[in-house]
Order: C-alpha cells, then sequence, then structure tokens
C-alpha cells in the first residue's frame, strides 16, 4: 500500500489558491476504500475531495487526481495512530502519578493529551504544513 497510487477522475467544482474542490462520483469501491478519509460525502451519489492544483484546473473541467498510498498512511497515522498513542500514554502514566481517582484522572489526561494534539494538529493543517493532500495530474478541457 506505500507505493501503491489510487487515482479517480472528477470534474472541478471550484479552484482557487492553487486548490481544487472536485466532485467524484460514488461507486461500489467507496465503501472498502482506504483514501475515504480524503473524501467528504456530498449527496448519495458523488463526493467531494479537495486537492492540490498545481496545472491550474478551471470549473467545470474534468480532471485526474492521483493519492499517493504514503500520503494515506501518513494521514491515518496522524488521524488515528497518534491519538490512540497518546490515550494509551495518558492513562498508564496518570494511573501511575495519581494516588486518588487513579481512573477518573489517568482517562481525563489521556484525553488531555488528545485535546492538545488536536490543536496542534488543527494548527497546523489551517498553516497547509501538512500536505497529504491528493494532487491533480492529468486536466482535460470542458466536457
Amino acid at each position: 500500500m506505500y507505493n501503491e497510487e489510487l487515482v479517480e477522475e472528477g470534474i472541478v467544482k471550484l479552484s482557487k489558491n492553487g486548490f481544487a474542490e472536485v466532485i467524484i462520483s460514488n461507486s461500489s469501491s467507496c465503501e472498502e476504500c482506504s483514501a475515504k478519509i480524503y473524501c467528504k460525502p456530498g449527496n448519495a451519489s458523488e463526493r467531494t475531495l479537495i486537492v492540490r492544483d498545481p496545472l491550474g484546473a478551471k470549473a467545470g473541467d474534468k480532471v485526474r487526481v492521483v493519492i499517493k498510498g504514503s500520503k494515506i498512511l501518513s494521514a491515518s497515522f496522524l488521524l488515528y495512530g497518534i491519538p490512540l498513542v497518546l490515550l494509551l500514554v495518558g492513562i498508564f502514566t496518570g494511573y501511575y502519578i495519581f494516588n486518588e481517582n487513579k481512573e477518573l484522572y489517568s482517562t481525563l489526561s489521556g484525553f488531555g493529551l488528545i485535546f492538545f494534539y488536536s490543536i496542534i494538529l488543527i494548527t497546523l493543517s489551517k498553516k497547509q504544513k501538512l500536505s497529504s493532500y491528493p494532487v491533480i495530474t492529468f486536466v482535460s478541457s470542458k466536457i
């Protein structure tokens, strides 16, 4: 999966500042797709994907989007792996640090670590320091 590339085709809905919003139609393989963390559900027949647009696609253009397996793996680790580790670290260290109400305080310390991590993750993603966006690799003229 690390060297794998997922390729999707869709239509650009909006494009600005080097990013584009692409509408991708749902297929039967969407339910078991590992790149689901990138897609925003639209209606029952389509999904929306925010992608980097180095080719300057315009609204209405048909595009090919590539999502690298390494980016899916790193995004999954950032969203699921690190919070799980922080929760366990907080619970185990809190259990050994606190004398009274160990379960309550250790659980709160685990959730506190996840809360601070979430703030850091949101701050970095707003500054676009985390560049795990899919990329437009091909633009076809208006359909």
